[in-house]
């Protein structure tokens, strides 16, 4: 094979490198230095003057090109859409019923009038939910993973989240959403703890997961759950691999899927025919694990052109798929107008990151997307707010986040809910009366 062109990524993240093998096809290589993630990819998404988007070879020029566009600081994902005399995307990008439904919009905050006028008022009796990542390893080397670059070797201390969610109750908690990080179905102690948080707290419990560690979860632990989302991601036998016991779930438990449609899904051996082929197997895979619904959106570390147009490719490619339990989630890179951010108070995400003032894993973030920021891939600490034996000390107000959303959250996709609570709690402007009903899931704000 002849190498075309090598380069360090950026941030000493690992190396990228073009090459051209004997019969002729051009591969662009990554390896990412913390996470191990390896991978492959012989195409490219082309995004025409019509707005749609197409999976296309490599070339020698555009190898060279996507390299150059990613040692210049680009994100590697986003450097490989390449547009040719694409239009400018025309979005609507209000949230649909599904979003509402099924993501986490906005609106579900306005059913929690108590936490909320303890937050307006500064107390700190404003907790709702918390995401728990237990687990840092996972099964899985999705390339296109949104915190490749975590540390796979953090685990929190069983006895450190029983603190935290009993500190969390006495400030209103009521459910608990557990995801990764990791995988994390791989917890050692996941159906103790899950039965724990059901069973003897009475808390709702939510599970994301990728779907392919189903064995490992104990029949009671199964029937605990609220709802489950599984992660589409694509590998070397995913169709197959992703599976859950759903017919044994609680009957009023709702499955649901969830996935990142990106170029680098062609990174494994499976081979596609192009976009249109990816989302119809996605399709079959909702059907195996039961979903009633599935979200779709593109890699959330695009830069914001790069976003934009795959998010009106996605469009298309929906439409053509006419497959009503798909939806599409519009997310985008805006800014908070807002100096703290405010939703931590209601739905803090405790994550198996090892806290920087101690070393000690279990870090409380304002949310569980902070890793998405700059096109981070970990959770960088300016983010870290405390560890998770002290978070009733940023609850009442004795522990500040140290971060000014508006200058280092510059690709929120969290800003307009920022933003809405913002404005509850200095201008006091409320929609309590619009949602005078139950929604659905709504202690998951």
């Amino acid at each position: 094979m002849a190498e075309l062109l090598a380069i360090e990524i950026p941030g000493g993240h690992g190396r990228m490198w073009a090459e051209k093998t004997e019969a002729g096809k051009v591969l662009v290589h990554r390896h990412a230095s913390r996470g191990g993630v390896r991978n492959v990819i012989e195409n490219y998404d082309s995004i025409g003057p019509d707005g749609r988007s197409e999976l296309k070879a490599l070339t020698d020029e555009i190898a060279i090109h996507i390299l150059k566009q990613v040692a210049s600081g680009v994100p590697y994902s986003s450097a490989f859409i390449i547009e040719t005399n694409a239009p400018e995307p025309v979005l609507d990008m209000r949230k649909t019923e599904a979003e509402h439904r099924w993501t986490s919009s906005g609106i579900k905050f306005w059913r929690h009038a108590e936490q909320m006028t303890a937050y307006q008022n500064g107390g700190g009796h404003t907790v709702v939910s918390s995401h728990i990542s237990p687990e840092g390893a996972c099964n899985l080397r999705c390339p296109y993973c949104s915190v490749t670059y975590r540390d796979t070797h953090s685990r929190i201390d069983y006895a450190v989240i029983e603190k935290y969610v009993t500190d969390l109750q006495s400030r209103g908690l009521k459910a608990i959403i557990l995801t990764g990080g990791g995988e994390p179905t791989i917890y050692p102690k996941f159906n103790e703890l899950v039965q724990w948080l059901k069973f003897d707290r009475q808390l709702l419990v939510a599970l994301i997961t990728n779907g392919t560690q189903a064995n490992r979860i104990a029949d009671k632990t199964w029937k605990a759950f609220s709802w489950v989302r599984v992660s589409i991601n694509v590998f070397d036998g995913w169709e197959q691999k992703i599976k859950i016991p759903y017919e044994i779930l609680d009957k009023d438990c709702v499955v649901g899927c969830s996935m990142v449609y990106t170029s680098e899904h062609q990174s494994t051996t499976e081979k596609f025919t192009g976009r249109m082929d990816i989302l119809r197997r996605a399709a079959k895979v909702a059907d195996n694990v039961g979903a009633s619904y599935c979200r779709i959106q593109p890699n959330c570390i695009l830069d914001k052109r790069a976003l934009m147009l795959q998010h009106k490719a996605l469009d298309y490619d929906l439409q053509e798929l006419g497959d009503k339990r798909f939806f599409h989630q519009h997310k985008d890179h805006l800014t908070p107008k807002a100096h703290t951010c405010h939703q931590a108070h209601f739905r803090p995400y405790l994550s198996e990151e090892k806290f920087q003032g101690t070393g000690q894993p279990g870090t409380v973030l304002p949310c569980d997307s902070v890793c998405l920021v700059d096109a981070y891939q970990y959770f960088a600490q300016e983010y870290h707010i405390c560890h998770a034996s002290h978070v009733l000390d940023f609850l009442d107000g004795k522990l500040k986040m140290k971060f000014d959303p508006t200058k280092r959250c510059s690709g929120c996709v969290f800003s307009r809910t920022v933003d809405m609570l913002d404005d509850w709690k200095n201008n006091g402007v409320e929609r309590f009366g619009e949602f005078t009903e139950p929604l659905v899931h709504e202690e998951f704000v």
